[in-house]
């Protein structure tokens, strides 16, 4: 049962304080397509390129906002959040938060700050009913949103921050991918991959290299469904399949397949 009621789409095709440390995310800042329709329930989570952008509303003494505006730029995109001694802190203020959605107060990485994220602990995404973590951020969140480790040390939480988009997200142009992949125009969407392969070491680690009408590509390997999902709105979702042919003898495994442009 989704914990939330959203107004918005989740359309992907389309075109403070500084924090500075090391992220998980390898896209080195740069923007992608997911982030034209990237959308959070909440102020946190959302799109910035400033600690200016967060919390407007909230400026100042009399806002009651339970720390300081920030604006996370080492995620991609940026990250509005505030500063927080404890979960309480996260949606204190009146008319802080919109929803219901879950938020941790945790330190990120290496910052030695303490933030507000979007949650996906364990005991969240069980009482959403989502299948799994990963399939809880893309869905209650928005596509491009993964669940991950805060990095936080003893204090470490789960929580939605927006993923890698890499191998199988969405895409128009070639610009639009990372990690040397291509914009496959074969399927609907848009698919960062590769093509033209003939062995699995012709692709990234990630990749299996797949018959295909129109080809041979390389398209990104799955465990489960949520695997696909990241950067891919459902308008163009991919599913985890090993219904396939792989082009090189002896292959296992699946694949995220979306449907053929």
């Amino acid at each position: 049962m989704k914990m939330l009621l959203r107004t918005l789409g989740l359309g992907l095709v389309g075109s403070l304080l500084v924090v500075t440390s090391c992220s998980d995310d390898d896209s080195g800042g740069q923007s992608t397509p997911a982030d034209a329709g990237r959308y959070s329930p909440e102020e946190v989570g959302s799109v910035c390129s400033s600690s200016d952008e967060c919390f407007v509303d909230f400026s100042g003494p009399d806002g009651g906002l339970q720390g300081e505006p920030l604006c996370l730029e080492e995620v991609r995109a940026g990250y509005c959040t505030h500063t927080c001694q404890s979960d309480d802190d996260c949606c204190a203020a009146p008319r802080e938060c919109d929803t219901d959605f879950p938020q941790v107060c945790s330190p990120f990485q290496s910052t030695g700050d303490e933030m507000c994220f979007l949650s996906c602990e364990v005991e969240d995404v069980e009482r959403s009913g989502a299948e799994d973590d990963m399939a809880f951020c893309q869905t209650e969140v928005s596509a491009d949103f993964s669940c991950r480790s805060s990095g936080g040390g003893s204090a470490n939480r789960k929580i939605c921050v927006p993923g890698a988009c890499g191998q199988g997200a969405t895409c128009a142009i070639d610009d639009d991918c990372l990690g040397g992949t291509v914009c496959l125009d074969n399927f609907v969407g848009g698919y960062c991959g590769s093509r033209d392969c003939v062995t699995n070491s012709d692709c990234a680690t990630d990749s299996s290299c797949v018959v295909r009408p129109g080809g041979n590509f390389c398209l990104k390997q799955c465990t489960r469904e949520s695997d696909c999902g990241l950067c891919r709105d459902q308008a163009v979702s991919a599913g985890c399949t090993d219904d396939v042919t792989f082009s090189e003898d002896g292959t296992t495994g699946s694949v995220c397949l979306p449907t053929l442009g």
